[in-house]
């Protein structure tokens, strides 16, 4: 048996003879990473970064199978390289020092670059011709199109802007009737002893298209009819790109597919008709999401969701959700039917709620059956909700109410952009009722009006201004679900003050009154296009008697960000009744 020193004399043998191995092999790495030859370009930082990163013979310094034939070949080809690569930002008469130390190991390339003066558009001739000249908007037409060519007199000849340019003149004529509009000749004079350059630019328009029929690949468990009801698009249609959008997102908003191609291209044959085709990969009907998040008015938060898009193989739509936060928690399960020839679709759906806010504990049972129809700039629905709620105050009180209460509601949405919008509009109106004769513990009517609207100051300034009003129409609001009555204050109401903090004091509790008026005026200053600073001030209250009317204050500043998702809010406001500060987080556009 080998003694226990005879052990460690190997081990550490084993060992050096790994370190000196892993040096070696280290070292060899070390020497094949060596670059053939190095690259030092001397220029304006700007261009600098150009040339270092599209120059040939910076890329191939860091190869190793290069020869030293290739070298002299690289740097002999270099200079006229860098004119080239200058030209595009406009240089057209630059000095290029070359120097290849051959001595050094590795050899070493030097390039000393000066631009010299920037060639300046001095004269732009933009002609459009073609059919848009007779259209009956012809002059908002050209106008709209001469004005998406960015470049003017007097700015810099950049190859990337002149493209961008011709582009846009061409996109701007067919995205709407003009959809065969292309550049039918274009010219850059370049006059190197002037540093100028003339610019023609000749776009046609072509003839006015028309959509042509649709056709639709993919379908596999769903009835064409459902693609159908969502289209908005009829053949002999003037083209309009903005309507190959809606139909996408429609279809991608149903759920029944994962991915939805919507496109339309000018036949050669007929320029002036163009067929749609629809691509569609069909999603799995069933799936499970899992959800978590944070909020500054409800903490965190979690839930579960599950979907079966084809029940019973008729595209009916069965969601439930498992939802809890800090306040409340919820079990809700609906059904929805598909759309109808006229728009229209029918949904049902049951929701167990339990809330703690504000001194409120209530458990409310609701049954809904909804008729809504729905497109991207109006929806309509009626609605019938029967809700029993049971609420416990913490001073001791303790009431059961209920109501059947029938409703009817309108949006309008004329926002510029769904995710980020910029100007625009958001409306809303519902009004509803219930009588003590139809399963109610109270009769009573109800209205609630609410707006947003976004007015761009300038480039860099945008103004928000958001109100909501809501009326009870009732002696008192005993026996009235608290889901009918009115609180605010929070992250999307009044800012300053804890979610749902205001309106009527009672038992230790607040609770919903049978008003609601509140106002908010925000002013946002743009530093990029996706980054902000706001000011704001929030006023309002809920409150159950006019006279006892009192609005308090909300105000302070926070930072914005037009995220791929959707537009993000982090505020920090004072309130001026609760004598604090608080944090808001918010997402999106809506009402707030």
């Amino acid at each position: 048996m080998p003694s226990l020193s005879n052990c460690r004399q190997r081990f550490v043998a084993r060992l050096v003879l790994f370190a000196c191995l892993s040096l070696l092999l280290s070292c060899t790495t070390g020497l094949a990473a060596q670059p053939k030859f190095t690259v030092e370009i001397v220029a304006p930082r700007d261009l600098e970064k150009l040339l270092q990163t599209n120059l040939d013979i910076v890329r191939w310094s860091k190869r190793d199978e290069v020869t030293p034939g290739q070298i002299e070949q690289l740097y002999k080809t270099a200079p006229e390289q860098i004119a080239e690569l200058l030209a595009t930002e406009g240089y057209f008469s630059p000095h290029v020092e070359a120097v290849l130390d051959r001595q050094k190991s590795p050899p070493a390339a030097r390039f000393v670059v000066e631009p010299g003066e920037p060639a300046r558009i001095s004269t732009i001739d933009l002609r459009i011709i073609g059919e848009v000249t007779k259209d009956a908007a012809a002059s908002d037409r050209l106008a709209q199109a001469r004005a998406a060519f960015a470049l003017k007199p007097g700015d810099v000849f950049r190859q990337k802007q002149w493209n961008d340019g011709k582009e846009a003149v061409v996109r701007s004529l067919a995205r709407k009737v003009y959809a065969a509009a292309r550049v039918s000749s274009s010219r850059v004079q370049i006059f190197p002893e002037t540093h100028a350059a003339q610019i023609r630019l000749e776009v046609d328009s072509g003839p006015p298209v028309a959509f042509g029929p649709v056709t639709v690949n993919g379908l596999r468990h769903y009835d064409k009819s459902i693609v159908d009801r969502l289209n908005p698009i009829q053949p002999g249609q003037p083209f309009d790109e903005d309507e190959l959008v809606k139909f996408q997102r429609r279809l991608l908003s149903t759920g029944y597919f994962a991915s939805a191609i919507v496109a339309a291209r000018p036949e050669r044959s007929s320029p002036q008709r163009a067929p749609v085709a629809l691509t569609l990969v069909e999603a799995p009907s069933q799936h499970i999401e899992l959800g978590a998040g944070i909020s500054t008015d409800r903490g965190p938060r979690g839930q579960v969701n599950y979907t079966d898009n084809n029940v019973f193989d008729r595209a009916w739509r069965f969601s439930s959700n498992l939802y809890a936060d800090r306040l409340s928690q919820s079990v809700t399960g609906g059904l929805q039917f598909p759309r109808n020839e006229s728009g229209w679709h029918y949904g049902l759906e049951g929701k167990f709620k339990n809330e703690d806010i504000q001194g409120q504990l209530t458990t409310a049972w609701s049954v809904t059956g909804a008729h809504t129809y729905t497109v991207e700039e109006y929806g309509s629905s009626q609605a019938l909700q029967f809700l029993t709620e049971r609420s416990a105050l913490v001073g001791g009180t303790v009431d059961n109410r209920q109501a059947l209460f029938l409703s009817q509601t309108w949006t309008w949405n004329g926002l510029d952009d769904f995710i980020n919008p910029r100007r625009g509009y958001l409306a809303s109106l519902q009004i509803g009722g219930a009588s003590d004769a139809l399963l109610s513990t109270r009769t009573f009517g109800r209205v609630d009006i609410r707006a947003a609207y976004l007015l761009p100051l300038g480039e860099r300034w945008t103004l928000g201004l958001r109100a909501e009003t809501g009326v009870v129409i009732a002696d008192s609001r005993e026996g009235i679900p608290s889901a009918y009555v009115f609180r605010t204050g929070g992250d999307n109401t009044i800012r300053g003050y804890a979610f749902e903090s205001l309106g009527v004091s009672e038992n230790g509790a607040i609770v919903g009154g049978r008003y609601l008026v509140v106002g908010s005026v925000e002013l946002t200053r743009w530093i990029n296009q996706q980054w902000g600073v706001a000011a704001f001030y929030d006023t309002g209250n809920a409150f159950d008697d006019w006279h006892q009317f009192d609005p308090v204050n909300g105000y302070g500043a926070g930072v914005r960000w037009r995220s791929p998702v959707g537009a993000l809010s982090l505020d920090l406001a004072y309130g001026e009744e609760a004598r604090s500060f608080r944090v808001h987080f918010s997402a999106g556009f809506a009402f707030r």
